[in-house]
């Protein structure tokens, strides 16, 4: 049952990240369009930067789950290459317990946030003034992805010290 629940959290983050890297079409459309408008025509939009800056924010966000779940955040080896693997797994259990308390932070205060801002309808203080609100919704959704695949790592890792001292399978 653990197994499956990492394995969900493990597809969820792909197929997010997968289908969100799709969003580098429409930023990179808006840039070249607003480059055009403005160095061909001398006509530059009022918008194509808050669009920009929106779009480019989702892919960021929604690709933190992905990330993680691939290894390409930063680490610091230096300080556990040398321990054995069983300790070195503890260290990493203790590490994640501090990566999660502080994305579960996160998550709260963005998730209030976002809800603060979708309620009152915020825009982005611009001369355009898009909506603000559903980005925060992204970035929520966003974090709880990352949360999701953290806990999913940090159970597999309990899993892995508990089955080593059972002599069992991880």
């Amino acid at each position: 049952m653990l197994k499956n629940f990492c394995h969900r959290i493990d597809l969820l983050n792909e197929w997010v990240g997968k289908y969100s890297s799709w969003l580098v079409i429409p930023l990179t459309s808006v840039i070249s369009l607003d480059v055009i408008l403005r160095y061909v025509f001398n006509s530059p939009t009022i918008w194509a930067w808050d669009v920009g800056v929106q779009l480019l924010g989702a892919i960021a966000i929604l690709g933190g789950g992905y990330a993680f779940l691939y290894g390409a955040h930063i680490g610091i080896d230096v300080l556990v290459e040398r321990l054995s693997p069983r300790r070195r797994t503890i260290v990493e259990i203790i590490t994640y317990l501090f990566f999660l308390f502080s994305v579960g932070i996160l998550l709260w205060k963005t998730t209030s946030a976002a809800w603060t801002s979708a309620l009152s309808r915020e825009v982005f203080h611009s001369f355009f003034m898009p909506p603000i609100y559903p980005l925060k919704i992204v970035m929520a959704f966003g974090i709880f992805l990352l949360f999701l695949q953290g806990l999913a790592k940090f159970l597999r890792l309990l899993s892995t010290i508990s089955s080593s001292k059972t002599g069992g399978e991880a």
